[in-house]
C-alpha cells in the first residue's frame, strides 16, 4: 500500500515543462464568507506518494466533520514502477458548495483505504459595523 508524504490545498497548481517541477501557489486551510452556502470557484489538490508497486485507484472525498455529508469527490489513478518512487498527483476542483460553516475533512483514499486526511475550515466572515459590503 502507498505511504503518503503530503496533502495540500492551494489555488493553482502551475508546472514547469522542462523540468516537470511544480509550484503550489496560495497554500491554505481555511476560506472565508460573507453567506452560506458559499461557492468556491476552484481550487487545487497535491498529493505526494511513495512506497507503492503497480496500479492504484485513488480518490479525495470531502465531508463536513459534523454533518459528515460529502461535499465534493474526486476519482484518478496511480502507478508506481516501484516502492522507492515517489508519484506526484494533482486534483483539480471547480464549483465547490460549501454549504455549513466549520471543519471539513479531505480523506486521500487508495483502492478505499485512507492513507492521508487533512482539515479545511469554512469561516463565516461577519460584516464589520457600519460596513454595508464585504469581500
Amino acid at each position: 500500500m502507498p505511504m503518503g508524504l503530503s496533502l495540500l490545498i492551494c489555488d493553482l497548481i502551475i508546472q514547469d515543462k522542462q523540468t516537470n517541477k511544480r509550484t503550489l501557489v496560495g497554500l491554505f486551510d481555511r476560506l472565508f464568507t460573507a453567506k452560506l452556502p458559499c461557492v468556491h470557484p476552484s481550487l487545487s489538490i497535491f498529493v505526494s506518494l511513495t512506497s507503492g508497486h503497480g496500479q492504484y485507484n485513488c480518490e479525495i472525498v470531502c465531508r463536513h466533520q459534523a454533518k459528515k455529508e460529502v461535499t465534493f469527490s474526486v476519482k484518478g489513478n496511480v502507478a508506481f514502477q516501484n516502492p522507492l518512487q515517489v508519484v506526484e498527483l494533482v486534483f483539480n476542483v471547480q464549483g465547490i458548495t460549501f454549504r455549513h460553516e466549520g471543519e471539513y475533512w479531505l480523506e486521500f483514499n487508495v483502492d478505499g483505504v485512507p492513507v492521508m486526511m487533512r482539515r479545511i475550515f469554512i469561516v463565516l466572515k461577519e460584516k464589520e459595523p457600519g460596513k454595508s459590503g464585504s469581500k
